[in-house]
């Protein structure tokens, strides 16, 4: 047995192996000799045949049969040997082989790189945010911004106003196809209509009606109206005014709050508002740990494991805008080589305990949590991201032990990138 590295490809290695004719021969012996007791010919019973007939039948399977078991056995000794972590599975080229020859072959296999991780000497900022009661009011009034309603009003229209019109669109004095529709509701200010059209309904009330001149946008999604000018004729039906639903005890039940306590849907409120201080902090920590290690680390990179970052990358609706999918890809890979090292160095484990919470923390965002729970369990490859989970956590916490963490106290919306929400004029 022979092994080389390329220069071209530090991570390749090729194992060169030549296994005896006589091993091969006894290899396939075996097998026909195994064969031969089920094997069933005309003329003799079951098992009888004389193994020169079974292998004339079976000789050729015999062969590659062996052939298999001995490249499988004497690449695992190789590897195990020289103490080699393959990246996946070997590309093997049998050089000759033949009965009364010896098998020779080369497997070329990728190895995962050997390496010391780097940490990185810098400081990563920790924000933090004390959760407060003018947080909680800002969430419950975005909270009854999603459950606003409309009741019907006698005033003009206005911005935020629903308005239930008829229109007919008219382009060079002709109807439009598709421009003539009935009961119509439209928020405005919502961006759905054109805007020459939102802008004709403001000020209009019930029974209104009213022409107005439109150009389409260049960039109209109908291409056959793109740039174009039409006339549309408006008939406002209904006028309705935007409501909120009052903070009383009918809200909290309509949020899950069992006895409609408001006390106890500000508590619940704080309390979500404090996981989620936590959750992006750390989320945010982590980011920034990440990015350092991905810079002061440059280890040599299988072409396996980025052929398969690419082509995950390229499944990825969400990534395909990325401007280089190539450096994301080597980012990615750069990260896991370092994380895995760290976990293979340190030992670290997860627990069946840990990889659970991981799985419950998942599980808080769906009405049926233990269903979610079992659903999860049931698939290996899932339980296998849990646990990953857990481990890129365990790598985090060591390398924050190894880098300086300065905190920096920030308001909640500082922190989750919200702008607070603007205080209602004096009156």
């Amino acid at each position: 047995m022979q092994i080389s590295t390329p220069e071209a490809a530090p991570l390749e290695r090729h194992i060169h192996v030549t296994i005896p004719a006589s091993e091969v021969e006894s290899g396939v012996t075996q097998r026909l000799r195994n064969k031969a007791r089920s094997a069933r010919f005309p003329g003799f019973r079951p098992g009888k045949a004389p193994l020169a007939i079974v292998e004339r039948h079976y000789g050729s399977d015999a062969l590659m049969e062996t052939f298999d078991q001995l490249i499988n056995e004497h690449y695992a000794q190789a590897v195990r040997e020289q103490s080699l972590r393959p990246v996946g599975r070997p590309e093997v080229q049998v050089e000759k082989g033949g009965r009364g020859e010896d098998l020779v072959f080369t497997a070329v296999v990728e190895v995962y790189p050997e390496f010391e991780p780097q940490v990185p000497e810098a400081e990563v900022i920790r924000k933090t945010a004390e959760v407060t009661e003018a947080d909680v009011d800002a969430t419950i009034e975005i909270m009854r911004q999603q459950r606003r309603f409309y009741v019907k009003t006698d005033r003009a229209a206005q911005t935020e106003d629903r308005v239930t019109l008829d229109f007919q669109g008219l382009m060079d004095g002709e109807p439009m196809p598709g421009g003539d529709v009935v009961d119509y509701q439209v928020v405005l200010g919502a961006g759905r209509l054109i805007p020459d059209i939102e802008q004709g309904l403001a000020g209009l009330s019930a029974g209104e009606e009213k022409t107005v001149s439109v150009q389409f946008p260049e960039d109209y999604h109908v291409a056959d109206l793109a740039g174009k000018n039409a006339e549309f004729h408006l008939q406002v039906k209904e006028v309705a005014a935007p409501q909120l639903p009052e903070l009383n005890e009918e809200f909290a039940l309509a949020l899950g709050i069992e006895d409609g306590d408001v006390a106890v849907l500000r508590q619940e409120i704080k309390e979500n508002l404090e996981r989620e201080a936590q959750r992006l902090s750390h989320a945010q920590v982590k980011a920034q740990i990440l990015d350092l290690v991905a810079e002061s680390n440059q280890p040599d990179l299988p072409k396996q494991m980025l052929t398969h970052e690419l082509e995950q990358l390229q499944k990825d609706p969400n990534a395909s805008n990325a401007a280089d999918l190539e450096t994301v890809a080597r980012r990615r890979v750069v990260l896991g080589l370092v994380l895995s090292e760290i976990v293979r160095r340190e030992k670290l484990r997860a627990s069946s305990a840990e990889v659970t919470q991981v799985i419950r923390d998942m599980a808080e965002q769906y009405e049926d949590p233990d269903q979610f729970v079992a659903w999860y369990r049931s698939k290996p490859e899932q339980l296998e991201q849990a646990e990953a989970l857990v481990l890129e956590d365990k790598v985090v916490a060591w390398l924050l032990e190894r880098v300086k963490v300065t905190d920096e106290p920030v308001s909640f919306n500082q922190l989750i990138g919200r702008a607070p929400v603007p205080e209602a004029p004096s009156e």
